[in-house]
Order: structure tokens, then C-alpha cells, then sequence
């Protein structure tokens, strides 16, 4: 998938533990990739979206991720859906969260006393974190999307612990025009960047990508649901944030 995978250990975790879980982790994400990349000719996903093949053909993975692309299209009103404009399949609104979540087990074998697994905004944490048992993590700047820069700066923070343990960005910061409004079947242009946070990665994750996709009407849908979100917009350079009573009180 091209994407750097992050883990933060806390605890004494010994090199030879690291070594042999991290080796089985990236196994089974090239598994992942070898299945639903779009960008692989000879994935499931390319081919059942050729009609060279059916889901029962597949790997039963792929339902299952299927599954919840339906579940996530029902549950936001259609703003989140798994297929193109051009009426491809295109399950990558949740197979990478579904794919951390799928390995996450394995990081309980490190030994540590907490961790912090993340990946291009998306972060799952589990046991205690360095700030105060928890993990400050930072809401990267939408508009420094282009900078050549290790470290991104941030325009807010917020603590991630038991009790709200998944963030999940989705936004154009990295790939301008990949989240399509599913109305227009055109980019969309709603909002430049949303974050998500609950104790479901992949939930998170979905329901970021489908308020950057439907914006107003699925933000509103998303409170009403109580997702804890916060939107950014960026007006004449500026950055406009609009989240839920839940985000600000749990600012870092």
C-alpha cells in the first residue's frame, strides 16, 4: 500500500519479541495488499471488479471487508461507498484500518505496557501511554499537505486512552481528488479534512472518509449518531474547525 506503519512501545520490550512480531505483522499486511490492492492487476479486488471472478471465489477476507462497506453505506446514507464513480469496487475507505485491526492481536505479544499502532492518520492505542497514561496525538495541518517535511506541523491535539482508544483522518492532505461525493461522482470539495474518534478504528475510519465525502448532511447524520468528529475547512488560508461537544473536552 505504500504507506509507513508506526508502532510506539512503552515497557521492556526485548529486541528478539519485536523482531519476530513485526516480521508476521508485515507478512500479513503484503497479504492484505496482494488481495485488495486497486492498484494490482492480479488482486481479488481487481479481478472482481473485472467480473473475472465471484465472492465466493474470493478469500472469505474479502467478503467479510465487503460486508462492512455495506454495513458503513447504510449506516451513513450512502455517503460512504465502496464503489467508484466509474462503478469499480474500491473497499480502501476501510481495508487499511481493517487490516491494522486484523493484526493488532499480534502486538499483544510484544510485552509492552502499552502501545500506539498507526498509519497516515489512522491510530489505535492500547495500555498505557506516556502522557499521563495516555497518547497525545496530533491533527496534522491540512495545508501542509505538500511540505517536504518528517514532521508535519499540527493545528490541534487530543489524548487517546481506554476510553476513546481509535482516531482516524481522512481528508485530500496526501492524494488530492481520491474521496468522490457520491452524489455528483465528483471530488469532493465539502470539507479538507476530518478526524474521527471513538474505540473503533474502522468505524472511525469510515465515517471520517463519508463526512469528507457527503459533508453538512453527513456531519450532522454523523452527531446524531454521537461520533465525536472534528472538520476542517480551509477559507483564504486560514484553518476552520467545527467538531462535536465530546472532541473539545478532550483536547490535549
Amino acid at each position: 500500500m505504500t504507506m509507513d506503519f508506526r508502532l510506539e512501545a512503552e515497557g521492556d520490550v526485548s529486541p528478539e519479541a519485536l523482531e519476530v512480531v513485526m516480521s508476521h505483522v508485515e507478512s500479513d499486511l503484503r497479504w492484505v495488499d496482494e488481495v485488495f490492492s486497486t492498484y494490482r492487476e492480479d488482486s481479488w479486488i481487481s479481478r472482481l471488479s473485472r467480473g473475472e471472478c465471484g465472492v465466493a471465489d474470493a478469500p472469505p477476507a474479502v467478503a467479510e471487508v465487503l460486508d462492512l462497506c455495506e454495513r458503513f453505506r447504510d449506516e451513513t446514507s450512502g455517503a460512504f461507498d465502496a464503489r467508484s464513480p466509474a462503478g469499480a469496487i474500491d473497499p480502501t475507505g476501510v481495508v487499511k484500518t481493517w487490516a491494522m485491526e486484523r493484526v493488532r492481536w499480534r502486538l499483544g505479544l510484544l510485552g509492552a505496557t502499552g502501545w500506539l499502532w498507526g498509519c497516515a492518520g489512522d491510530v489505535v492505542v492500547d495500555g498505557r501511554g506516556p502522557a499521563d497514561g495516555g497518547w497525545r496525538v496530533g491533527i496534522a495541518d491540512p495545508r501542509a499537505a505538500a511540505a517536504e517535511t518528517s514532521v508535519a506541523p499540527m493545528v490541534s491535539a487530543t489524548v487517546l486512552d481506554a476510553r476513546a482508544s481509535a482516531l482516524a483522518t481522512s481528508g485530500d492532505a496526501h492524494r488530492p481528488g481520491h474521496i468522490w461525493d457520491p452524489r455528483t461522482g465528483t471530488p469532493a470539495t465539502h470539507y479538507a479534512q476530518v478526524s474521527v474518534r471513538g474505540t473503533d478504528l474502522i468505524a472511525c475510519d469510515a465515517w471520517a472518509t463519508a463526512i469528507v465525502a457527503g459533508g453538512k448532511k453527513t456531519l450532522k447524520l454523523a452527531l446524531d449518531h454521537g461520533v465525536d468528529v472534528m472538520a476542517l475547512r480551509t477559507l483564504e488560508g486560514k484553518v476552520h474547525a467545527q467538531s462535536s461537544p465530546g472532541w473539545e473536552r478532550r483536547r490535549a
